[in-house]
């Protein structure tokens, strides 16, 4: 990780003082600071979005101080005149993908308009070129009907990016009329016969590993991503178990749901993921269909028996959260059907780098 620290003189509204603007790397071993890089991530986060699912403390400083076979992260702080204003995080895909960084940036809106976020935006994209990537990705929450005015969008477009796919969020209000649940199951049940439907919480069994790990992999070319060029990634049974490790540290339960073919491969999933430090919100992480085994109802059926025993598991959760590309009509149907509701849009950006 670069360690230099780069400091800046912001211009702020008329009439008020200039704004000196520090960005240096965050210490992640420092638990006062995580604490406060933890508020302001969280302030950001939830102004005017009082649906958002933010990390936990815990959550946040496992995921700072365990190191990934997947990926590195790197993650820099911002003050404004010795005040913790935000951080943004920073991953670089070690396995594939290796072209790109993905980024994530929160200023406390009590301490924006002083230059905070554009130097840290400048430090992802410096910390890009330094590795020899091309791409940056940032993605932006967004009320659906400011697409293009909102102060985000064109804070990201001033800097040199460009809009590149839009996925909505929408939200699931929990608990769920079993009935209503049963007869999608019932309704969908005489389209796959011959594969078995199953939920796993807190990991597959180690049968089961490989064949997840091969359907996992290819979400990120089979899902529509717009403008963006992804190619499939990398999770093996190893790397997995990296990750439910991780994912145990935080406090985190994964609820696998599964579709398994008569040759015992499986061919479609679903991923839920409970917290024990918030467990109203429930995140929808991911689901696919292989595309040779579509046509099946298999996408409904995963996610009715998920829903199904996330009730059974967590009974006090009252939300789940999904994000689906817009013009993935038969998934977003398939959400819809399950109640679920839009709340707002997620806008990707990314911006292509110049070497040398």
């Amino acid at each position: 990780m670069s360690a230099t620290t780069t400091r800046h003189d912001a211009s702020t509204a008329a009439g008020a003082p200039v704004a000196t603007v520090t960005v240096r790397p965050l210490a992640v071993d420092d638990d006062a600071e995580l604490a406060a890089v933890h508020a302001a991530l969280t302030a950001s986060s939830r102004h005017e979005r009082p649906w958002a699912k933010v990390w936990s403390l815990r959550e946040l400083t496992v995921q700072l101080r365990t190191p990934s076979t997947l990926e590195r992260l790197e993650a820099f702080v911002a003050e404004v005149d010795g005040l913790v204003a935000g951080a943004s995080l920073v991953w670089f895909p070690l396995l594939d993908n290796t072209a790109f960084t993905w980024a994530e940036l929160d200023v406390d809106p009590a301490l924006r308009g002083r230059g905070a976020g554009s130097a840290l935006l400048a430090r992802v994209v410096e910390r890009t070129r330094e590795e020899g990537r091309a791409t940056v990705l940032f993605e932006t929450h967004v009320p659906d009907g400011e697409r293009e005015t909102h102060g985000h969008v064109r804070f990201l477009q001033r800097h040199g990016f460009t809009h590149a796919n839009t996925e909505i969020r929408r939200i699931l209000d929990l608990p769920l009329d079993p009935a209503q649940l049963a007869e999608l199951a019932s309704g969908a049940a005489p389209h796959h016969e011959g594969y078995r439907v199953e939920s796993h919480p807190g990991g597959l069994p180690e049968h089961l590993r490989a064949s997840y790990c091969d359907c996992w992999n290819q979400l990120a070319v089979d899902a529509p991503t717009g403008e963006i060029d992804f190619e499939a990634e990398s999770l093996t049974p190893q790397t997995y178990a990296e990750e439910l490790d991780r994912l145990r540290a935080q406090g985190r339960t994964m609820l696998h749901t599964v579709a398994v073919a008569p040759t015992g491969e499986v061919v479609a999933y679903n991923d839920l993921v409970v917290s024990a430090d918030d467990p109203d919100d429930v995140m929808q992480w991911g689901t696919l269909v292989r595309r040779e085994h579509r046509g099946h109802r298999l996408g409904m059926a995963v996610k009715v028996r998920g829903l199904q025993e996330l009730a059974r598991l967590a009974p006090e959760a009252r939300r789940v959260q999904t994000c689906n590309a817009e013009q993935n009509a038969h998934m977003v149907g398939v959400n819809v059907a399950l109640g679920f509701r839009k709340v707002e849009a997620l806008m990707a950006f990314q911006r292509h780098l110049a070497q040398g």
